[in-house]
C-alpha cells in the first residue's frame, strides 16, 4: 500500500498543477466598470502597453485637415526612433488614447478598433495618421487643440466582442467606418451592443 501511495502522488501533483495553470490560462474578460454614457479606462479594465525601447510620442493631436478612408476622428501622432535601427510597432486593436485636461474643451477618449502596425525608421521623426474612433458620443471631438496620449488597452468583456467582430474585417469608407462607430457608441453610450448592429457587423467584407 505505502508503495501504491508513493507511486500515486506525483500524479496527484501533476493533476493538481494541470488545474491551476489552466485557471490562471483561462482568466475571464472582466465586466466593465464605467458608466453608459461616461466611458473612461479604468485600471481593472486596462491592460498595460509600453513603447520599445528606444520609439517615444513626441505629440498626438486631432487632425482635421481631412478624414481618411479608415476614420473619420483620426489622430495625427508624431513619434520618434532614437536608436540605429529601424523598429517594427503594432498599436494593438483597443489602445485607448486619453485626453489632457483643456479647461475650453471636454474632449473624449479615443481607442483603435483593429491593430495598427508601422515601421519607424531609425533616428527619425515620423507622422502616423491612427485610424481611431470615439469613445463619449456626448463630448468634443478631437482637434489640433486636443492633445493625446496613450493609456492603455481597454480589455472589458463587451468591447472585445466587438473587437473580435471586426478584427477581420475592411473597416475603410464611409459606410463601414460610420457602422463600426455607432457600435462602439452604443456599447459606451447606449444599452450595449444591438443584435441587429451584430449581424451587419458581421456581413461586413
Amino acid at each position: 500500500m505505502k508503495q501504491a501511495s508513493r507511486l500515486l502522488r506525483p500524479l496527484a501533483l501533476a493533476a493538481a498543477f494541470s488545474v491551476l495553470t489552466a485557471s490562471v490560462c483561462e482568466k475571464k474578460t472582466p465586466e466593465r466598470q464605467w458608466e453608459r454614457g461616461a466611458f473612461e479606462p479604468l485600471p481593472e479594465n486596462t491592460k498595460p502597453y509600453q513603447l520599445p525601447a528606444g520609439v517615444s510620442v513626441i505629440t498626438m493631436y486631432g487632425y482635421t485637415d481631412d478624414v481618411i478612408p479608415k476614420s473619420d476622428l483620426p489622430l495625427l501622432m508624431t513619434v520618434r526612433n532614437g536608436s540605429n535601427a529601424d523598429i517594427d510597432i503594432v498599436f494593438p486593436a483597443g489602445l485607448v488614447f486619453s485626453p489632457q485636461e483643456n479647461p475650453d474643451y471636454d474632449y473624449q477618449y479615443m481607442i483603435l478598433l483593429q491593430d495598427y502596425p508601422f515601421t519607424v525608421s531609425a533616428g527619425t521623426d515620423q507622422n502616423e495618421l491612427l485610424p481611431t474612433y470615439g469613445c463619449n458620443e456626448e463630448l468634443d471631438d478631437p482637434d489640433e487643440d486636443a492633445f493625446y496620449s496613450i493609456y492603455g488597452r481597454e480589455w472589458d468583456r463587451e468591447t472585445e466582442e466587438l473587437l473580435d467582430l471586426v478584427a477581420d474585417k475592411a473597416l475603410s469608407g464611409d459606410d463601414a467606418v460610420m457602422l463600426a462607430q455607432e457600435a462602439l457608441f452604443e456599447i459606451t453610450d447606449g444599452g450595449g451592443l444591438a443584435d441587429s448592429t451584430r449581424t451587419k457587423l458581421a456581413n461586413l467584407p
